[in-house]
């Protein structure tokens, strides 16, 4: 039996409609503390080099070094968390699409 966990099924949601910056609003808007823990985690893991990401990929991640710090820390709130990615919703698609390849492929 295959156990699918929600913070998978919101990561396939979010993966499906990654181009569509309004959805994804929407997403974050109704999603809770353990639908993005995945994308939290995604974000200490790539700060501590445990994913292989392409150049390109860390290029564009650079700008977002103090985000990327800022979403990895478990003593921040969840709504700034989600304020923040709602505010730098490319940020947030990168980090949707790194994820998508990396956990659900």
């Amino acid at each position: 039996m295959v156990k699918i966990r929600a913070n998978k099924i919101f990561l396939k949601l979010f993966y499906d409609n990654v181009n569509n910056s309004n959805i994804l609003i929407r997403l974050l808007s109704v999603s809770k503390l353990n639908d993005l823990l995945i994308i939290f985690e995604l974000c200490k893991n790539i700060l501590l080099c445990n994913i292989q990401l392409f150049q390109k990929d860390l290029n564009k991640l650079r700008k977002y070094e103090k985000e990327l710090i800022f979403l990895s820390e478990k003593n921040k709130s969840f709504n700034r968390k989600v304020n923040l990615l709602k505010k730098n919703i490319y940020m947030f698609q990168i980090l949707i699409a790194i994820g998508g390849n990396c956990i659900l492929k």
